[in-house]
């Protein structure tokens, strides 16, 4: 299961590294704009801007490794709460919904949640009081225990698709720079840099002019 999940995480680091071996034979016939846009940094680095690509290319680093541990740890954390929840819950694993974990965690019985439902008339949420569906939890610290699990592992995966929108953001911007590089030459009025913070998870860019 984990090597499913960081699979495809590890063949676009082995294309980013392909890639980087190749940039001397592209260099002279892709537009650096286009290099950045593929590569974050690849444009700087053809014109001869080597800080300013290394900054590009560690954001992108970075941010791969965040959403290769994220991922894995997320998927840790499922497997986990799942094993614990057909101990302590009496459940049946297979075929559940992300719906289905969220309602164990807040109800101690299948009962109690049909019971809330019911009152709330929300006949569409109900389960079928059957074995597939059943669940009743030998002790709430446990319930709680298992919640707690599900959260963070949910929190996890978020992380994971921030960081692939900041992906997104440092390949526009570093295309954007580049372009703004290649108009400028040698000038260097506006200086565009990534920047991660030390304390939360993302990335930004800092935009500064010269007068």
């Amino acid at each position: 299961m984990v090597y499913q999940t960081i699979k495809p995480i590890l063949i676009s680091l082995i294309l980013f590294s392909g890639f980087s071996q190749s940039q001397e034979k592209f260099k002279k016939t892709l537009n650096p704009v286009i290099q950045s846009a593929l590569i974050p940094g690849w444009g700087q680095k053809s014109l001869q801007y080597p800080d300013r690509s290394r900054l590009f290319t560690y954001v992108e680093t970075g941010l791969l490794i965040s959403i290769l541990g994220s991922t894995t740890y997320a998927n840790i954390l499922k497997k986990n709460y799942i094993a614990f929840a057909v101990e302590h819950a009496a459940i049946s694993s297979a075929g559940k919904n992300h719906k289905y974990w969220v309602d164990i965690g807040n109800f101690k019985t299948i009962e109690d949640y049909n019971d809330e439902h019911l009152r709330n008339r929300e006949m569409d949420d109900i389960y079928d009081g059957n074995l597939r569906w059943s669940w009743d939890w030998d002790e709430d610290s446990n319930r709680n225990a298992f919640e707690q699990k599900r959260i963070l592992s949910d929190q996890m995966k978020q992380v994971a698709t921030f960081g692939a929108g900041a992906i997104v953001l440092n390949h526009i911007v570093s295309a954007i720079d580049a372009l703004y590089l290649t108009r400028i030459g040698s000038k260097k009025e506006l200086t565009v840099q990534p920047w991660v913070p030390s304390e939360m998870v993302g990335v930004g860019y800092s935009f500064t002019v010269h007068f």
